[in-house]
């Protein structure tokens, strides 16, 4: 930090470093939650995981970037399983959203902090309905449906565009006589 007349300068580092850490939490903070799912990555007797999952199963995989010291968030996808090889734990998997390969190791990804849940028998994950992140904080509470509007006879009524039933048309002469009073309104 320099100081000059009209007060400190703040050095273009500091404030760069600054913008990263707000551009790090702000995307921190659309992380999707998956605590709630089971996890896909167990250990056995001996301390070696285990995959939970087989070939044509879903997964979903949360990654961090390995290379930076605070290991922030990079994404959380789902993948189908196309071939496991349990010896090395490299994982050969299929992106449905992007319709590309991809590949990442259980036993290498467990270590750099990688997360490993399986989906629930509801879907991939509750909210994730489409391509892009679920829903932050799904409730898996379904929305009220609409009231049914029932007619005096106790059938549903369905909703009809137009004029309700039952107005009647204007006469001619009605018609007729409101144009000449708005006619002579203007003159006025």
């Amino acid at each position: 930090m320099i100081n000059d007349d009209n007060g400190p300068i703040v050095n273009d580092e500091m404030d760069e470093i600054s913008r990263a850490a707000a551009k790090e939490a702000a995307k921190a903070a659309n992380k999707p939650m998956i605590d709630h799912l089971p996890d896909a990555v167990e250990t056995d007797e001996m301390g070696l995981p285990t995959l939970l999952a087989e070939p044509g199963d879903k997964i979903i995989i949360e990654r961090v970037a390995t290379v930076l010291s605070h290991k922030p968030w990079l994404d959380t996808k789902t993948y189908t399983i196309e071939s496991i090889d349990a010896a090395t734990g490299n994982l050969a998997l299929w992106d449905d959203d992007l319709h590309r390969s991809a590949t990442s190791n259980f036993v290498q990804g467990i270590k750099v902090g990688y997360r490993f849940k399986l989906p629930t028998s509801k879907g991939l994950c509750i909210g994730h309905k489409k391509r892009g992140r679920p829903k932050k904080n799904p409730t898996g509470i379904p929305e009220e449906p609409k009231p049914v509007l029932l007619g005096p006879d106790g059938k549903p009524v369905a909703k009809r565009r137009g004029r309700p039933p039952g107005t009647k048309n204007r006469s001619r002469e009605v018609i007729m006589a409101e144009k000449r009073a708005k006619l002579e309104k203007k003159k006025r």
